[in-house]
This record gives C-alpha cells, sequence and structure tokens, in this order.
C-alpha cells in the first residue's frame, strides 16, 4: 500500500471517528382550506388594499389575525367585517415596535407565527427634482425604517425560543428590481436586500425571510374602485388583483414552503424582466 493511500486511510477513519450531526425533516401534509390553520399572523397596514385581503384570506385559511394601522375608524371597521383582531399601531413609531409584538403576544396566547410588513406608502413623485427631504423622510420611514425595526422586535422574540417554525414576510415592489431615482424605489430595492440578509442569518433558526413583489395592483395605492384592469404598457396587459397577491402569500406562510427562504417572488407576469427584442 503507498504511502498516499495509508493517509488517505488515516483520514477517512479521522474523519468518520468524530460525533455526527443529524438532522431531522417532517413533512406535513396542506390541506386546502386549511393550509394556515392554527398559525397567528400579524398584518401591518391591514385596514384596506392587498393588507385587507390578505387577512381575509388568511381567516379564510383559518388562521388567527390581527391587523395593524394607523387609523382606528377604519382598522375596526375592517376588524369587524372579517372578524379578526386588531392594534392601532403606526410602524414609524419604532419605539413601540417591541410593545406591539408582546400585545400580539397577550392577544394570541404566545408569539406570533408570522409578521406580515406590508404598511407603506408612494408619494408618486415624478423625479428627484421634485422630491421634498420630507417625502424622502416619510416613505423611507415606512417602507423601510418601520419595517427594519418591527422585524427587529419580532426576531428578537422569536430567537428566544427553540421550536421555531415562524416567518416574515415582506411585501416590497417590482420597483426594487428597477432603477430609479425617487424614494419608493429607492426603499423597495432596500427592502429585498434586507430579505436576503436576514434569511442567510435566521434560516438555521427556524425562521424564514421571504418577500412577495407585486406589480401593479388594484389597492388604494392606485385605484381601487377601477373596473377595467387592461394596462397594455405590462408585460400582462393588466392590472393584477389583491386577492392574486393573497394566494402567493398564503403559499409562502404554509407548510408547503419550508424550503423557500431569501426569496423575491415576484407577482407581476415577468414585468421587471427586460428583453433584448424590446
Amino acid at each position: 500500500m503507498g504511502f498516499y493511500n495509508i493517509l488517505r486511510r488515516i483520514g477517512l477513519v479521522l474523519l468518520h471517528a468524530g460525533p455526527r450531526k443529524i438532522t431531522n425533516i417532517t413533512i406535513n401534509n396542506v390541506n386546502y382550506g386549511e393550509r394556515l390553520k392554527g398559525k397567528k399572523i400579524v398584518i401591518t397596514g391591514g385596514s384596506k388594499g392587498i393588507g385587507k385581503i390578505m387577512a381575509k384570506r388568511f381567516s379564510d385559511e383559518k388562521a388567527q389575525v390581527i391587523i395593524t394601522g394607523r387609523d382606528e375608524v377604519a382598522l375596526r371597521e375592517a376588524a369587524h367585517e372579517l372578524g379578526c383582531k386588531f392594534i392601532v399601531h403606526d410602524v414609524t413609531n419604532i419605539q413601540r415596535s417591541a410593545s406591539l409584538i408582546d400585545k400580539c403576544k397577550e392577544i394570541f396566547g404566545g408569539s406570533p407565527d408570522c409578521l406580515i410588513c406590508n404598511a407603506g406608502i408612494s408619494l408618486h413623485e415624478s423625479s428627484i427634482l421634485a422630491v421634498t427631504e420630507e417625502e424622502y423622510d416619510r416613505q423611507f420611514d415606512t417602507n423601510l425604517k418601520g419595517a427594519y425595526f418591527l422585524a427587529q422586535a419580532y426576531l428578537e422574540d422569536r430567537t428566544d425560543n427553540t421550536d421555531n417554525n415562524c416567518q416574515v414576510l415582506f411585501i416590497s415592489s417590482e420597483t426594487g428590481d428597477m432603477v430609479y431615482d425617487i424614494p419608493y424605489g429607492l426603499s423597495k430595492s432596500a427592502l429585498n436586500s434586507l430579505v436576503g440578509g436576514l434569511s442567510k442569518r435566521f434560516y438555521k433558526s427556524g425562521i424564514r425571510i421571504n418577500a412577495i413583489s407585486p406589480g401593479l395592483t388594484v389597492s388604494n395605492m392606485t385605484n381601487p374602485d377601477i373596473t377595467d384592469l387592461t394596462q397594455e404598457t405590462q408585460a400582462s396587459g393588466r392590472l393584477f388583483l389583491p386577492e392574486e397577491i393573497a394566494e402567493v402569500a398564503i403559499f409562502l406562510l404554509s407548510d408547503a414552503s419550508r424550503c423557500i427562504s431569501g426569496e423575491i417572488i415576484h407577482c407581476n407576469a415577468g414585468n421587471h424582466l427586460k428583453t433584448n427584442w424590446e
């Protein structure tokens, strides 16, 4: 036996002599109508638009839901309509982020399984030349800073658990993958980067981090009363409905997607993609 082979066999013996780490995975069946059964979900900006439709569909799938927002009247009406709980909370008040998580724990009787950072605003400026410092701060404070520190508070709470199967889902935008000079798109671009960073840091702790990136969707941010969905400038040729976005969210929050983390799921028929024939 040559010297190289002797060294190789010694190396193999040493490699297999140490303690072995075994990972077990349980594959769960997911039933339609009960895909989120028993999950405790918090949705910011949940009184209208995509947030409200997500709350409705999550409840349909047997989840417990709390919606939050700044407008108590709108929250109360939405919660009554949906049959869920609500908490008045402004995500830009980052000093109250931890207390929001504590209030949710009191209502749920335990830590939330899912945090949906949905609250966002867009002021639709025409270009950088039309942006004021106040408008810049308003959008970044809500779209990025508010979501960032609320996620921080949630992660601080969840990393104390040893049996995690939970997640943070950010609602981003297709503008986060396009070049932009106005605050909305820039804030969403930073949010997309955050998704990957948090996933790399927390997935092994049992916490998944993903984002949904909608295209033009009928909501309070666009035109909630529109009846003609035609939009020829879009790759899809139409606007999307908030119900379509909610279905993707249900999949990401369900146990069917436990291998998905760090992803930006685009819901825009590939509108952000560029081709060489356009």
